[in-house]
């Protein structure tokens, strides 16, 4: 055992010696990444499209009630980079509200449309009624769909909301708790403010950790500059390029395993006292670790910007792991087939071009159409962008993306068996 797992180590650095010692790699493997990476977190941030650095959310309070002045506090906690507009408006005229005599939601969404402002919300009257009622309530969310610009303010509604739901769910279970002890004879007299104060009180603990929107500036918010451009962004096109990256690296290999057919590299290897496991661990191995690495080198330029990976690195490093082995995966039961590296390229650029663009790697999913939300998650892009975004925007952990993981490995177990019987050492 011991001496077969040699082998494969030896199979696993002769293939990267050979990957990375072709100067032709290198560009694509280290070059072109970051230099994505670093114009996509620009375009996702709003440093292209013609708005301002600084993150105005416009928010129209029918209501005008301590609960919304409650629930808009929520908001700012959960992306203290936000303003909130008119109501953090300031001498300097930070939401650019001196050309409107009214804010009213025409011109919101105006203001949405030219950029002025990420996207608005609107609190119907009745909102606190109905929290101290524990009525159901809709808010209003409207955002343009520009490249991804609106995903920080509508993470931190979303939070709140959380917060809001999570309280009331609370009270409810107080009440009812209360309301068994009363029946089962004890003395106890119900107030209906009970429901409140139990609500209340689940606030107050959010409060005491309250959930933050990961990859926020440390600088003031009304700083304008390069840096917070992409500072808004990175937290999509960080995971985003390295999925597509990974893709185009580990589809590569195609191509590689093709060429080495043809030379007979493979057939010699098959004659040597290799066991074919052994040969096909070895390469499987090698297109994985250039995946990791792929990875390893985005991550890297995300980290050095200044961005957050969230709390929770092991859930992180799963994604990545999980990720890398499904695509490793397609490629194998993708390329057994092919018949020349022409047509290896051809599919490997065709796929990569497909799959990280449809699973959200260039925009988020959620502003696409509905349908094509769905036809997305056919990338296993898809999963590992979810997962990523749980982890990073809203402050998840491992068992909120067991799902994704799972998904993962179930696209790598199915291409493996269908990659592991087709494999063989020479072109059919």
């Amino acid at each position: 055992m011991k001496g077969e797992m040699v082998k494969v180590v030896a199979i696993v650095w002769q293939d990267l010696r050979v990957f990375l010692s072709d100067r032709s790699n290198l560009p694509s493997l280290l070059l072109t990444p970051v230099i994505m990476t670093v114009i996509i977190a620009m375009v996702s941030g709003g440093a292209f499209g013609g708005g301002s650095a600084i993150r105005r959310l416009d928010v129209l309070d029918q209501d005008a009630s301590p609960a919304s002045a409650a629930f808009l506090d929520s908001v700012r906690e959960a992306n203290p980079g936000l303003t909130l507009c008119p109501m953090d408006n300031n001498d300097q005229d930070v939401c650019q509200l001196s050309q409107l005599a009214i804010l009213n939601e025409a011109a919101a969404l105006d203001r949405v449309a030219d950029g002025t402002s990420l996207a608005l919300l609107k609190i119907p009257k009745g909102f606190g009624a109905a929290i101290r009622t524990r009525r159901p309530t809709s808010l209003t969310f409207r955002s343009s769909n520009a490249f991804g610009a609106a995903q920080a303010a509508q993470e931190a509604v979303d939070a709140a909301i959380g917060q809001v739901n999570s309280a009331a769910a609370a009270a409810d279970v107080g009440l009812n708790v209360l309301d068994k002890i009363a029946q089962a004879g004890h003395r106890l007299i119900l107030d209906p403010s009970m429901g409140l104060a139990i609500y209340q009180k689940a606030l107050d603990m959010w409060a005491a950790n309250p959930i933050h929107v990961t990859f926020q500036l440390s600088a003031e918010p009304e700083a304008v500059g390069l840096t917070e451009s992409l500072q808004q962004g990175l937290g999509q096109s960080v995971p985003g390029m390295g999925t597509m990256f990974v893709l185009m690296t580990v589809f590569g290999g195609m191509a590689a395993l093709i060429v080495e057919k043809q030379q007979g590299t493979m057939q010699r290897l098959g004659m040597m006292p290799i066991a074919r496991t052994t040969l096909l661990a070895g390469k499987v191995l090698a297109r994985f670790a250039l995946g990791l690495i792929q990875f390893l080198i985005v991550f890297i330029v995300g980290a050095i910007l200044g961005m957050d990976f969230g709390r929770d690195p092991l859930a992180l490093v799963l994604v990545v792991v999980a990720y890398t082995l499904s695509v490793t995966a397609l490629s194998f039961a993708l390329g057994s087939r092919l018949k020349n590296p022409a047509q290896a390229s051809g599919l490997s650029l065709l796929l990569t071009l497909t799959l990280a663009p449809l699973g959200g790697a260039w925009w988020p999913l959620d502003i696409s159409p509905q349908f094509m939300q769905v036809a997305g998650h056919i990338s296993p892009v898809a999963w590992a962008m979810e997962a990523f975004t749980k982890l990073t925007y809203q402050g998840g952990s491992l068992p909120d993306i067991w799902m994704q993981l799972l998904v993962l490995l179930g696209f790598a177990v199915v291409a493996f068996a269908i990659a592991i019987p087709r494999f063989s050492y020479v072109l059919d």
